[in-house]
């Protein structure tokens, strides 16, 4: 029997994703959950986070916050 494993965290994103990308480089079978409402990426200020509805593709998210801050991408 092959086990499964899920990442989980509120937005789906940084350590929850950073785990599933090192545990499917291992050959395991992962998949990455998210309990919130919504992703939130940092901005330029905590009250003013990059929100995104879930099912939105990282390609978008990434082209986007590149376009608006390159150097808040790079940093965050």
């Amino acid at each position: 029997m092959r086990f499964r494993y899920a990442m989980v965290c509120s937005s789906n994103q940084k350590r929850s994703m950073e785990a599933h990308v090192l545990l499917n480089r291992q050959g395991l079978d992962v998949a990455s959950y998210g309990t919130g409402s919504h992703v939130k990426l940092p901005g330029p200020s905590a009250r003013e986070p990059n929100v995104y509805g879930f099912g939105t593709p990282y390609k978008h998210m990434f082209d986007e916050l590149r376009r608006k801050d390159p150097e808040l991408l790079v940093e965050s």
